[in-house]
């Protein structure tokens, strides 16, 4: 087939595929190209609050607004630690936000707008003149620059709430647009080449106002008070353009009530060990970002280039992000994201180092920085696309769908870098910059004009050394990462599968999620009895012509069935999980639980379970089966101790210990789907009187819900080594009665 032809078809698959996604696809081309249009107006947000936010790295705040390394550190410092309860709010709310709108995409409107009037606010806050509306000095310092101190505090620290919620909720709405691993990455492909647009232009537009309204510095305050408020405006605009054409795909049963509980969300996430992987390479590589601003240092204070050229520099440098987006997907198809990870982080190291050559040379450090970004750019489609799979691995463990938590697990993990990134100030201030140094802005020490001659060429290798330590350590724990996407694959067809019974079991199945689930389970006996190929690359690399395409051929499909035939036993495994000797051992127990009644809940001895648990841990662990086994006392006399407090607390003697009504809940939730489709026709038709009634009927619609599944949240607390043993014999029950649903879909 010519190009053209090709071309032809592909635009042909556009118009097809529109409103309903292609075979074996979960989006349609309209969600695709909403998603990653609307994604350059959240770029721009995601970019302002980003350049905003108080780090040991950010030059517009140390030299633009002229906050010292030092005190930009404590303000940092302080921020980290407010931040923990932050993000804790934004992951119970994501995790437990409940409707038709989903996750993610009720925040984009709620927390982007208020991420982009605040960066404005930021930069337009008339900092020279609290020097001149409170002379004089306290604490050692001017009351002007205290004044721009706390002002950048407060506004860093809503930045913090709003700013990093509506970039979680754009970055990860990706994780639940498509549970198909490939589809993601695909599409965070498209996403990336197309949102890359919104750097891109502010880095050729910034210098370009600098040239012209400030001298050529790209770090004078009015650059970024001309060229922002226009990137708030455009950001708001496309990323409504998301919100309104994009629409989330969990696969959980419809049934499924949302009630997750802080701590036992964060309990949940703190044994995901992919997690950690990921968290800690982040944790490790902290010392990479300080490469960064090398060609803005050597324009601004080295003097090599004029204000159009670093716009053209920056303006290549985002071109090589292209490439390296663009090669992502198909890098990734053919040899696993794991491979791709470690081999683009290996080569940031070369890069970085690369630069030592010649410093003094801009042109020189632009190509080292093109290829490192060319390199680089694969960790933006890499990064969210594992992200995404190991909640994936997360649902399927803990049977929840918790989003929001891995924000806040990580931002507690995050106060390891409290320690790390005060290296960088340090280093700073041995050079001289910090506030106080006799220089209007600490970091003109630096300027090879004007400032102390010779520290410029002997800053600039220091930084780029720690950059070249940095992103070693990053790729080190990806070394010990094995969650691939045939474990991915298998995952999500046991989730489909556990998805189907659940909603079997309360009478809600549909006919096409009931023909997904038993095609999967019936391919799946039928491929996990076939035996493996055996497959060699030299098989076809010595042919040429006819018989090189079908020897190839016959190599990828039998790569295909060795995939398919290990997906199966892994699907397999699940169905006959209750035979296994663990599952047996499970039965055996739940049944003394059921058997026990709710009297063992309310007359435990804790000090007896407490021995138990304590001696549970010095069970054997030897073989998988020893450690399944030992993992499920542990969790199940953890409930026990938790169930007996939660009755304690908020039942014996104040309360009933009675299940809340599930239908009330639904009919509330029925109730706000309602009310908020009836706010955007109001909306639309300009009737504002009945929008703001409507939207106060559906706050208190909210607080209801709010109210009743806390009331669930507590019951089922206070009832889970019970409601885990009869969820464990419902679905063994309703495993056993694959027949007769499989006769169901055949009337």
């Amino acid at each position: 087939m010519s190009f053209l032809a090709r071309a032809k078809n592909k635009l042909g698959d556009v118009g097809r595929y529109w409103k309903t996604p292609p075979e074996g696809r979960y989006m349609t081309f309209r969600e695709i190209i909403s998603y990653s249009f609307g994604g350059i107006g959240a770029y721009f947000i995601i970019q302002l609050g980003s350049t905003l936010i108080v780090s040991t790295t950010n030059i517009i705040v140390s030299t633009a607004i002229g906050v010292g390394p030092t005190d930009g550190y404590i303000i940092y410092l302080l921020s980290a630690f407010l931040n923990i309860p932050l993000t804790g709010i934004r992951a119970d709310m994501v995790d437990n936000t409940r409707g038709k709108g989903g996750k993610y995409r009720p925040y984009l409107l709620t927390m982007g707008i208020p991420t982009a009037l605040i960066s404005v606010l930021y930069v337009w806050f008339p900092y020279e003149k609290m020097y001149l509306l409170f002379p004089g000095q306290i604490f050692g310092h001017e009351k002007g620059y205290l004044i721009k101190c706390v002002v950048v505090a407060v506004c860093n620290l809503l930045l913090l709430f709003f700013f990093n919620f509506f970039n979680d909720a754009y970055s990860n709405l990706i994780h639940v647009l498509s549970p198909d691993t490939q589809e993601r990455t695909d599409v965070l492909a498209i996403k990336s080449v197309v949102y890359s647009l919104a750097p891109s232009i502010m880095n050729i537009v910034n210098p370009m106002v600098a040239k012209y309204f400030a001298n050529d510095k790209v770090t004078d305050i009015r650059v970024y008070r001309i060229s922002y408020p226009v990137f708030a405006l455009i950001g708001i605009a496309l990323t409504i353009v998301v919100y309104a054409n994009t629409g989330e795909k969990i696969i959980q049963a419809k049934t499924h009530t949302i009630q997750v509980r802080f701590t036992d969300a964060l309990r949940e996430v703190a044994k995901n060990k992919y997690f950690w992987i990921i968290s800690l390479a982040g944790w490790l590589g902290f010392l990479e970002l300080t490469y960064q601003n090398i060609l803005v240092y050597s324009q601004s204070y080295g003097h090599t280039a004029t204000g159009n050229q670093l716009a053209v520099i920056n303006t290549l440098v985002g071109n090589a992000s292209l490439w390296g987006m663009l090669a992502a997907p198909f890098c990734i198809r053919r040899f696993g994201k794991k491979k791709v990870l470690v081999f683009v982080n290996l080569m940031n190291v070369v890069c970085i180092l690369m630069m030592l050559i010649n410093i003094r040379n801009i042109w020189w450090l632009f190509i080292c920085i093109y290829i490192n970004c060319l390199f680089g750019s694969f960790e933006q489609i890499t990064t969210p696309a594992i992200q995404a799979d190991i909640r994936d691995y997360q649902q399927y463990r803990s049977g929840e769908r918790i989003d929001g938590m891995f924000a806040a697990v990580a931002a507690i993990g995050n106060l390891v870098t409290l320690v790390t990134s005060s290296f960088l100030p340090a280093v700073q201030r041995r050079f001289g910059i910090y506030e106080g140094n006799g220089y209007a802005n600490p970091f003109d020490i630096l300027d090879v004009r004007t400032g102390n001659p010779g520290l410029f060429y002997k800053f600039l290798p220091t930084i780029i050394l720690m950059a070249a330590v940095g992103a070693f350590l990053n790729v080190v724990p990806y070394l010990f990462y094995d969650f691939n996407e045939k474990k991915q694959k298998g995952m999500i067809r046991v989730l489909k599968i556990r998805s189907l019974f659940e909603d079997h079991a309360n009478g809600a199945l549909k006919d096409e999620q009931m023909r997904s689930a038993i095609e999967i389970i019936e391919s799946s006996r039928e491929n996990a009895l076939k035996t493996p190929v055996e497959v060699l690359k030299r098989d076809y690399r010595g042919l040429r012509g006819d018989k090189r395409r079908e020897a190839k051929k016959a190599y990828k499909d039998a790569v295909s069935l060795n995939e398919e035939i290990e997906i199966s036993e892994f699907v397999c495994r699940e169905i006959d999980k209750f035979d296994t000797p663990l599952g047996k051992h499970k039965a055996e127990v739940y049944s003394e639980v059921l058997n026990n009644g709710v009297d063992m809940i309310k007359n435990v001895d804790i000090a007896e379970i407490k021995t138990r648990y304590k001696n549970a841990r010095y069970l054997p662990k030897n073989t998988r089966d020893e450690r399944e086994e030992r993992q499920f006392e542990l969790e199940l006399l953890s409930s026990v101790i938790s169930a007996h407090r939660t009755y304690k607390k908020h039942y014996g003697d104040k309360n009933e210990l009675k299940k809340p009504d599930m239908n009330e809940l639904t009919r509330l939730f029925e109730r706000e789907d309602e009310l908020s489709r009836e706010i955007f026709d109001l909306n639309r038709a300009g009737n504002k009187v009945g929008s703001k009634a409507a939207f106060a009927e559906k706050k208190r619609v909210q607080k209801s819900e709010k109210l009743l599944m806390d009331e669930f949240a507590r019951y089922n607390r206070a009832m889970k080594p019970f409601s885990d043993a009869e969820k464990f014999f419902k679905q063994k029950e309703n495993y056993s009665r694959f027949d007769e649903i499989k006769a169901l879909s055949d009337k």
